[in-house]
């Protein structure tokens, strides 16, 4: 335990050294300034009597919240696996007492709590901030959800981000590689947006659930903008799923890159 703690110290000293970590850690901080302040002025720029195309730019700019941050941290995460990869110091802390494991297992760790507080910031403070902005009907769809609800999606959806960077690690063998698969990948950000769509209201939306990300943003929009179909899940479940789901990519993602690492 004590060579992780050191581990931690490290990093925590290096934070606002490392533009890695920086990136991680304003990150959160400029999708917040986004979410509280730009948008609402998107929406305050529709007619409220438009309730269609209020109700559609509002689940899209949702989505772009609740989707974007897992994969900008899942890029950083693949840069950071990739620089040691490039400098090839896996093999060096090989040999090391915590070994090439112990040393992805801290890093993904790291990663995934930055992921997991980069939600609930962004989350929580669009709530707080400005919860008021995102209002259908006279209620503000931020009603709909509390502390609970923020926390247990961004614990589920947080597990995207180190499965992903895994996996964008396992196959790219140095940065050039990294950033086409950076890009190739970002295309899953946008496959949320196909649920603004009415073929996948109802049961059609499970073709989607082949996508991580899917489970937990259908859940959280659902509790944020409830739609009638019997077709749709309970909260949990979604979760659920979504959690069982992204921890199975994880640990699979874990195993390749270890495995490509040794070579």
């Amino acid at each position: 335990m004590g060579k992780y703690v050191s581990m931690l110290r490290y990093e925590a000293k290096t934070i606002f050294l490392d533009p890695v970590n920086l990136y991680m850690c304003l990150f959160p901080i400029i999708v917040l300034i986004l979410s509280s302040f730009v948008f609402p002025i998107i929406l305050e720029s529709i007619d409220p009597l438009q309730s269609v195309a209020l109700r559609l730019t509002m689940l899209l700019l949702l989505i772009i919240i609740l989707a974007f941050g897992t994969f900008f941290l899942a890029a950083m995460a693949t840069f950071l696996l990739l620089e040691q990869k490039d400098e090839h110091t896996l093999h060096t802390i090989a040999v090391t007492p915590i070994g090439t494991s112990g040393y992805l297992k801290f890093k993904m760790t790291y990663v995934y709590i930055m992921s997991v507080v980069g939600i609930i910031v962004v989350l929580g403070g669009t709530k707080l901030i400005a919860g008021d902005k995102y209002t259908l009907d006279g209620m503000s769809v931020f009603d709909n959800i509390g502390i609970p609800h923020i926390i247990s999606f961004a614990l589920v959806n947080g597990l995207f981000t180190p499965a992903l960077g895994l996996l964008q690690g396992a196959f790219a063998r140095n940065k050039v590689e990294g950033f086409a698969y950076m890009k190739g990948t970002g295309i899953l950000a946008l496959v949320p947006a196909l649920m603004i769509l009415e073929a996948f209201q109802g049961g059609l939306q499970y073709l989607l659930g082949i996508f991580p990300n899917f489970w937990a943003i259908r859940g959280i929009l659902l509790r944020l903008m409830p739609a009638e179909s019997n077709a749709n899940l309970t909260y949990p479940l979604y979760l659920l799923i979504g959690g069982a789901y992204n921890f199975a990519i994880l640990v699979a993602a874990y195993r390749l890159f270890i495995k490509k690492a040794q070579y």
